[in-house]
């Protein structure tokens, strides 16, 4: 990695684990306070990590060249296409009485644009002839290892903490796992055909 992707994986990781946290442990809480300043609080909390990943994308993409914000935009545009069609839709089907969703469906918006992002920028660095994603140093740990291990770790919380968890954890926790793992799949076919395209 060079020194700008470096910077970004020490800048997005420890406000993503926060705001995983935070989702998981104080989130919750919302519902026990009883102050509304509290429950403003509270509810606002999960946006300072959120502000701070944003950050560390921002930077990123400026400290790139311009082959490397062309991917990134590449990548936003597909993201903010597919995650804006998904809300029409489900907007649609709300105001016809179809499904009923209340704000809480709001929530997913954010995490769903970083994962298309992620694809979409992978998609354009393949047509561009790179890696699907940002590589790893030649020493370290595979992308689709790396996102298994992730996986992995929250299908142990989910496992072990299934009797203490609520409805909600659990659906955030089994979404979390079932879309690392799907990712770590993809990671890893994209990555076995570059190889056999390198071959």
């Amino acid at each position: 990695m060079n020194p700008v992707q470096r910077r970004y994986m020490r800048e997005f990781w420890p406000p993503m684990l926060a705001y995983i946290l935070i989702m998981l442990l104080v989130w919750p809480l919302v519902d026990h306070m009883q102050s509304v300043w509290g429950r403003t609080a509270l509810a606002l909390l999960p946006i300072l990590p959120v502000l701070m990943v944003t950050r560390a994308m921002v930077r990123l993409v400026t400290g790139s060249d311009e082959l490397e914000q062309r991917m990134n935009l590449i990548g936003l545009a597909i993201a903010g296409t597919v995650v804006g069609t998904l809300c029409l839709a489900g907007g649609f089907l709300v105001a016809a009485k179809v499904v009923r969703l209340d704000g809480t469906a709001l929530i997913w918006v954010w995490p769903a644009m970083v994962v298309l992002h992620t694809l979409g920028r992978g998609w354009a660095a393949r047509r561009y002839g790179g890696d699907w994603a940002m590589a790893c140093s030649n020493d370290g740990l595979a992308r689709h290892w790396q996102l298994a291990i992730c996986a992995a770790a929250f299908g142990l919380i989910l496992l072990l903490g299934w009797g203490v968890l609520s409805d909600w954890q659990r659906g955030l926790l089994s979404g979390l796992t079932a879309s690392l793992t799907m990712a770590a799949l993809l990671s890893a076919i994209f990555r076995r055909r570059r190889l056999e395209d390198e071959a």
